[in-house]
């Protein structure tokens, strides 16, 4: 047996890792990131209730049963995220009759204005919620702009695409209309 493995301190470490493990994720507190869903394809899509620069409360979870979800977080300053809205309001225009939303989750503080004009400027009609203490955004464990992830109406995360991402394309209208179905 390899040395390194011998003798009884190996045990111990072994034993104080997984009880520091196991301590870690009994004790953790309701907003540790041991308690939260995974924010990952095939698990469910954690909470949120975010405002819009008008003042209204939308919260993910009463969508759930109702509508497929695209959450996307992005920024007025990320180039991809500029360059994928487009193709974003495409699919909300020809999906959200068909029970189809888009949340589109900016994560800019005190920067109502730059929204605005942002939404003016692409022509852009789906809902805006404003996440400017990142307290989502962390939540959804994100470190890089644009994300979007997928819901189905079970509040399901179905798909995760990180980066710029082409809404229009042929693989991307088959999974958002296998979900309506």
């Amino acid at each position: 047996m390899p040395r390194y493995l011998s003798g009884s301190s190996s045990i111990r470490a072994a034993s104080l890792l997984l009880l520091a493990l196991a301590f870690g994720v009994v004790a953790g507190t309701p907003d540790s990131p041991a308690n939260d869903p995974r924010p990952e394809e095939g698990h469910p899509a954690p909470d949120f209730a975010l405002r819009t620069p008008e003042g209204k409360t939308v919260r993910l979870s009463d969508l759930r049963g109702k509508k497929v979800v695209l959450i996307n977080f992005w920024a007025t300053w990320c180039p991809p995220c500029r360059l994928e809205m487009p193709t974003m309001q495409q699919i909300y225009t020809e999906y959200r009759g068909k029970g189809f939303e888009v949340l589109a989750i900016n994560i800019e503080p005190d920067a109502k204005e730059e929204i605005g004009d942002f939404m003016k400027e692409l022509r852009l009609t789906f809902p805006v919620l404003l996440d400017s203490d990142m307290k989502v955004t962390r939540t959804y464990r994100l470190i890089g702009l644009p994300v979007s992830m997928l819901i189905d109406r079970q509040g399901i995360i179905r798909s995760k695409e990180i980066g710029y991402h082409d809404w229009t394309d042929k693989e991307s209208r088959k999974r958002v209309e296998s979900l309506l179905k």
